[in-house]
């Protein structure tokens, strides 16, 4: 277990040692779930990086998942398969939800219905990484720094943002060069985070963001984050429905969701 997560799980642990999953849905853009808390949380459903199977995929926990002990299903973050990673990544944030939504919630500089990237401080002289495109920031980026690197695994998202699918240098170089770093919740899943953290140690602003990265924000502050950008979950029932129905961000967003950022203090 990393670092991050594992300081994560201690938290959490402590914190929900007797409710369960009620509910656990694994759809084909997002995985969501509820606690009997009656809070929702999310994460990306990585389904590309699924090889444990020749033709169809499963993870042998089907059909057993609900009515797990948060504290356990919070450990799932760390699984070698992406889809138990995917369901362990949405407990935490939806216990992480109930607290930063309650008893903690006087702990942060918490901004509702702000994107990160609007928050700080941006210069056209900064050469900026992301981790994972994210279309909105890209947009309001391309034009308005001195460079934007992109790098995700996602060829085609790349090209349909009108960017190169191969940036021509190394990621390593690339966030080591960095003024600011931009850094998507689906390394979460993929376990990257930790390892992508360690080469941004010489960028002014750093950023985890995404529906994936609506999580106590510790963690991250501790290892340089400057903002974190989730999303809090307003009706958990439409969320699970969506989530079933293979909707993405924008259906979340539309009907069951609103955006916010906490920033370093």
């Amino acid at each position: 277990m990393t670092g991050l997560i594992r300081e994560l799980v201690e938290v959490l642990s402590a914190k929900f040692q007797n409710e369960c999953l009620e509910d656990v849905r694994v759809g084909i853009f997002y995985t969501g779930v509820k606690l009997s808390t009656g809070h929702g949380g999310v994460s990306y459903t990585m389904i590309r990086n699924l090889t444990k199977s020749v033709c169809c995929p499963e993870i042998s926990m089907a059909g057993e998942i609900a009515g797990m002990r948060v504290s356990d299903a919070i450990k799932l973050a760390e699984e070698g398969d992406t889809i138990s990673s995917a369901i362990g990544i949405a407990t935490i944030n939806a216990a992480s939800q109930s607290l930063i939504f309650g008893e903690m919630k006087n702990r942060y500089n918490i901004v509702i219905g702000r994107d990160a990237l609007d928050l700080i401080s941006i210069k056209p002289s900064d050469k900026v990484v992301m981790i994972g495109a994210f279309p909105p920031y890209v947009k309001k980026l391309m034009q308005n720094v001195r460079s934007l690197t992109v790098f995700d695994d996602n060829k085609s998202a790349l090209m349909e943002l009108g960017l190169p699918t191969d940036p021509g240098v190394t990621l390593e170089s690339s966030l080591k060069d960095a003024s600011v770093a931009i850094i998507t919740g689906s390394a979460f899943v993929n376990k990257t985070i930790e390892g992508l953290l360690d080469l941004t140690s010489n960028a002014r602003e750093v950023l985890v963001i995404g529906p994936t990265a609506s999580m106590l924000p510790d963690p991250l502050f501790k290892r340089g984050v400057t903002a974190v950008g989730g999303i809090k979950i307003t009706d958990v029932g439409k969320m699970l429905r969506i989530v079933s129905e293979a909707g993405g961000t924008r259906a979340l967003f539309k009907t069951c969701a609103e955006k916010y950022t906490i920033l370093k203090g």
